[in-house]
Formats: C-alpha cells, structure tokens, sequence
C-alpha cells in the first residue's frame, strides 16, 4: 500500500491525471467520518461523479446491491466524455 501512494503522489506532482471516467460511492454510516469525496478525487482525475450511498457502511455491494447497480448500471454509458 505505500508503494501505492507513493506512485500516486509522484503521478500528481508529475500533473497525470486519470483521464477516464471515474465513479466514487461511499457509505453514509460509519468510517472514515464524511469527506469530501468528489473533491478529493477530482484532484486526481478529469471526469468525476459519485454518490453517498444512505444507510451503507463500507461494504457497498454487501449492503446496498440493489443501490449500487442503480448507480452501475448506467455507468459510463451515460454519455460521459470517457
């Protein structure tokens, strides 16, 4: 894992950015506390778009499935630039 950041942090400073189209979930019980999750990864990437996920921890599939194929199913096929 920090090898992981590392090549993130060097890719940032480096100005790579992902280019393709980026989805973020995230649960809305439990941790990490909230962030500002699309914020946080628009930092890294050009096409971001995300959801909190109600009544879910970290498990996202585990817990919300039906949720989280509303949010897949559409996914990238919505016309985004990617």
């Amino acid at each position: 894992m920090e090898e992981d950041v590392a090549l993130d942090e060097t890719d940032a400073v480096e100005g790579r950015r992902l280019t393709m189209p980026v989805l973020a979930l995230w649960g809305s019980v439990g941790l990490p506390p909230p962030l500002p999750t699309l914020e946080i990864w628009r930092a890294y990437a050009d096409d971001v778009t995300g959801a909190e996920m109600p009544e879910c921890g970290h498990f996202i599939p585990e817990e919300r499935p039906e949720a989280l194929l509303v949010h897949l199913r559409p996914f990238p096929a919505d016309g985004r630039k990617g």
